[in-house]
């Protein structure tokens, strides 16, 4: 019995559903029912199309033969004859809703998505309430759209290892990573031809790297193979101990499949294999994996208890028994109504496998999940184009530390029936750059600082070139607080983040753009705010303009402000200085009610002492009149506007712009307080 074929021929059931017609139960296709149901498909299918022509006005049996005949040609992957007798049974009487599933999936199985979401839309006019059929109409849409936006793992058949037969589940064999056993039924393989399958039951097979980087020509494992076959296994960390699938098909062994463990004696020695009970003989158990502290054991199994056909299983590593035991179903966040095989467990804890599910693009799709917790893994997500094909694409395996390894796949283009394929990520980098100016000259600020801060409260910082412009090199999933600045400028606060940047899809080298823009500390800062009318007390949509002050000096946590209030010019000289005075202390006050410390704060009031002289082009708030960057807005300035055309408005909007609230910096000598858990730190 072949092992690649015995542990999925569930997935050719679950291929083709639940059928009514399993059998056909009729004098006239005993034989050719029997034949079936041993897994005899030649042979039934040749009793099958003798029966056919027996049949006469039966239309349910007939449909039953050819219908069966279709099933006998997807279990053997002739999906060109299978096509020919669905097409035959399409054009009759369809009295079986699942034939138009099969068939949407036979079409899919050859990549053609749209033809077989033709069928799987028909299949859920039958059946609306069957989960399945809108499943798999989506998929469709979803394959062809990943096949033109693909990920960026890029898939190459490895046509050292291959030929035209099976070569699949590939795995590391040593720690340098330098040898690679597979499972294979090419020629000299010393399995016995099978009965059913007309081919050889595979064998271990090895090839080795050399320095250059290439793979020599497979040799066999004659130690560890026999007349049945062996294959689909997993190292443990110390690659001393081989854990593999076999399996068997004669009257003194039965037909079935479980897990061996074989240890290593020396380079070409290896003790008599064991079994491992996970399971009764009556069940088959394969595919076995570990996590990486070696644990537990990961296996597929048809093993009451699952969720239907082959399910992901875990075994916990008993120091007494010196084997896996107490094997516990992973459940249904993993496993499915449809087939769970061939697990890996990445040296990160991420859990690979492959599954029929109908959300694939086809035949078995390669599925991942990220660990969760200790034994808990989060919801499995398609691997996407190119890593999944039309066909069945299984046996995954990573190369330590690196987002590369090898697959199995029987898709279009190979060598043979499966072949082994190598896949990487090629290397896109994310350069975070900008460039720091002075904010009103737009001039560039060579030698100026910028800091980066992640969430964790890590920092790291570089320096702007003679042209003001930096850049730094940063890594995915990760978000930055940033800060530049330079002596005698204000700093400046920006922030990027790469988190929704996705390895997988983001191909090419992208570039982050997060420019400064500083303000000389040689220019008072001016802000607007407005007092109510001979009060201390400012409108409270002027809020947002004083929590700008509150950042600033967040942003400057050494600097030692003196925060100054003017007025208009009218009044006397003594009235205004004192209500600026209380003006200036009740911004002070909301400063330091919002954490910033009254040390680092000075209250002035400066009345109509200091008529402003505008840093920029400013519109009139009533007029709409600009005012020119430049113009100092004395009384006597002010009062020669009621002369000009609209005049009055003009008049009012200077006054206006001359009630504001500045911040100067006296110094940069505020020493924060250290807190509690950094002083302990430093001590």
């Amino acid at each position: 019995m072949q092992l690649k074929k015995y542990i999925v021929f569930t997935l050719v059931f679950a291929f083709t559903g639940t059928l009514t017609w399993s059998q056909c139960n009729s004098p006239i296709t005993a034989k050719a029912d029997y034949a079936y149901t041993t897994n005899s498909f030649f042979q039934a299918i040749e009793l099958y199309e003798k029966a056919l022509k027996k049949v006469k006005k039966d239309k349910g049996l007939k449909f039953c033969i050819q219908y069966t005949v279709a099933k006998c040609y997807l279990k053997l992957n002739d999906y060109k004859k299978a096509e020919a007798q669905f097409k035959k049974i399409m054009k009759g009487e369809v009295s079986e809703a699942m034939a138009y599933y099969q068939y949407g999936m036979l079409l899919k199985n050859q990549g053609r998505y749209e033809e077989a979401k033709v069928q799987f839309e028909k299949y859920v006019q039958k059946v609306p309430d069957d989960y399945k059929g809108k499943e798999a109409v989506t998929s469709c849409e979803n394959a062809i759209k990943w096949i033109n936006d693909p990920t960026c793992y890029q898939v190459e058949n490895v046509k050292a290892f291959n030929t035209k037969s099976w070569e699949f589940s590939p795995i590391y064999a040593n720690k340098k990573q330098t040898q690679l056993y597979f499972t294979s039924n090419r020629e000299k393989s010393m399995g016995k031809e099978s009965p059913i399958w007309g081919m050889a039951n595979e064998d271990f097979w090895v090839s080795n790297k050399d320095k250059s980087g290439k793979w020599s020509t497979p040799t066999g494992v004659p130690i560890l193979s026999t007349t049945f076959s062996e294959g689909a296994g997993v190292f443990d960390a110390k690659y001393s101990t081989l854990y593999f699938t076999r399996c068997f098909g004669d009257k003194k062994n039965g037909s079935g499949c479980q897990i061996y463990s074989a240890r290593r004696q020396g380079p070409d020695k290896w003790n008599e294999p064991v079994k491992l009970e996970l399971a009764p003989d009556s069940f088959t158990t394969g595919h076995p994996a570990l996590t990486p502290d070696g644990k537990y054991m990961i296996f597929s199994s048809n093993m009451p208890g699952g969720e239907g056909g082959m399910d992901l299983w875990i075994a916990e590593y008993s120091k007494k028994e010196k084997t896996f035991v107490n094997p516990k179903n992973l459940g249904p966040s993993i496993n499915s109504f449809f087939e769970e095989v061939y697990p890996f467990v990445k040296e990160d804890g991420k859990l690979y496998f492959s599954s029929n599910r109908p959300s694939g693009m086809g035949g078995l799709d390669i599925y991942k999940c990220d660990k969760k917790g200790e034994l808990q893994w989060g919801k499995p997500e398609n691997m996407m184009y190119p890593m999944n094909s039309e066909g069945d694409d299984f046996g995954i395996v990573f190369e330590a530390g690196k987002e590369a390894g090898f697959l199995t796949s029987n898709r279009k283009g190979g060598k043979g029936f499966d072949d082994i394929y190598a896949f990487t990520i090629p290397k896109a980098t994310i350069t975070l750059s900008g460039t720091v100016r002075d904010k009103d000259t737009k001039a560039v600020i060579p030698d100026a600082t910028v800091t980066f801060e992640d969430s964790q409260g890590n920092k790291f910082e570089t320096k702007t070139d003679a042209t003001g412009y930096y850049k730094k090199e940063i890594p995915f999933g990760a978000a930055y607080d940033m800060t530049a600045s330079k002596k005698d400028y204000y700093n400046d606060i920006n922030r990027a983040s790469t988190m929704g940047l996705d390895p997988l899809k983001t191909c090419k080298d992208t570039t982050i753009v997060a420019d400064f823009y500083l303000k000389t500390q040689k220019v008072d800062l001016e802000f607007e705010i407005q007092f109510v009318f001979d009060k201390a007390e400012w409108f409270k949509e002027y809020n947002d303009t004083l929590n700008k002050i509150i950042v600033i000096l967040k942003d400057n946590p050494t600097m030692v402000a003196e925060l100054g209030a003017h007025t208009d010019a009218r009044g006397n000289d003594k009235y205004n200085e004192d209500l600026a005075q209380r003006r200036a202390n009740a911004v002070v006050k909301y400063l330091v009610d919002n954490g910033i410390d009254p040390k680092r704060l000075q209250a002035k009031g400066y009345g109509e002492s200091q008529p402003r002289t505008l840093q920029r082009d400013m519109k009139g708030a009533e007029s709409g009149y600009i005012f020119p960057k430049g113009t100092v807005l004395t009384e006597e300035y002010i009062n020669s506007l009621k002369k000009e055309e609209n005049g009055e408005k003009k008049f009012e909007d200077a006054h206006r712009l001359n009630r504001r609230v500045t911040v100067k910096k006296i110094s940069d000598d505020y020493k924060p307080p250290v807190k509690k858990e950094e002083k302990e730190d430093g001590e």
